[in-house]
């Protein structure tokens, strides 16, 4: 890990942060590059690279171990943590957040489900889910429980609707709807297609649905959330539009670039840049 994304991570204020989603690196092994807003991605070599993604084994462990020891000691004792990986880590960050939390901190195992793209394997079952590994600082971090939307069988069961909401009778009894089905650990929200006007041009772009999801339901109204790999601030974003503050962090100039262009744009997003070295 370099050393100003450490020292980076050393500035924050131990014990400040509610919630951290890092979506570190995956170890591809292969440079991502940037590509036009909107328009998906650059074609190889015709585009400046973002980011490169070549490890040893033992340089990715250092550099996933540093991350969650640095990240964590920013965490408070309600806090809690997800780590976004795909299947080249997702054994290795488990065994590393078990050393750092112990398995009994741990809260869920996630399977984004995104659906898009890696369609032309023949060796092995496609590819089509991403795993976010939840751990928690302590038994009282924060949760507020998140539904989906209603579902047709719901729509169909609280037929009924006045000024107090949609409601359903059953024996002369009053049930009024809470709301959709409460989300599960199979998270199935689309990846940002190749076209869509969410896309800012960062080559892993994380769909904004998924970050609004995680912070809603693991960091507090008010709270701070930390990215200590922001990519294109999807983080920043989500949480500056559901009014939790943050802090975002990336070794990456592209990054730092893109981000910073992208929360300009976002109404009262009042933020302040330092880069460190």
């Amino acid at each position: 890990m370099h050393a100003d994304f450490r020292r980076a991570l050393g500035l924050i204020e131990p014990q400040s942060v509610d919630f951290i989603y890092a979506d570190p690196p995956f170890r591809t092994e292969r440079a991502h590059r940037l590509a036009p807003a909107g328009r998906g991605r650059a074609r190889r070599g015709g585009a400046p690279i973002a980011y490169e993604d070549r490890w040893s084994t033992p340089e990715y462990l250092d550099f996933l171990d540093d991350l969650i020891a640095l990240s964590c000691a920013a965490l408070k004792e309600t806090g809690s943590i997800a780590i976004h990986v795909d299947h080249r880590a997702s054994a290795h960050a488990r065994c590393l957040l078990d050393e750092h939390f112990g398995p009994e901190r741990f809260i869920n195992e996630l399977i984004w489900k995104y659906g898009l793209g890696n369609a032309t394997a023949s060796r092995h079952f496609l590819r089509k889910h991403d795993t976010i590994l939840l751990y928690a600082r302590s038994p009282r971090y924060f949760f507020d429980r998140q539904r989906g939307p209603l579902t047709e069988a719901q729509q169909r069961k609280y037929c009924h609707e006045d000024e107090g909401g949609r409601f359903m009778m059953s024996y002369g009894k009053r049930y009024n709807l809470k709301g959709g089905k409460p989300l599960e650990s199979v998270l199935d929200i689309p990846a940002l297609a190749a076209t869509d006007g969410e896309r800012c041009g960062y080559p892993t772009q994380k769909p904004l649905r998924l970050l609004e999801v995680l912070i809603e339901s693991l960091c507090p109204p008010g709270g701070m959330a930390l990215d200590p790999c922001c990519g294109s601030a999807t983080t920043a974003v989500a949480a500056q539009r559901s009014g939790r503050r943050w802090i975002a962090i990336d070794e990456s100039d592209a990054a730092i670039g893109m981000s910073t262009a992208r929360l300009r744009a976002e109404q009262n997003a009042a933020f302040v840049v330092e880069r460190i070295g």
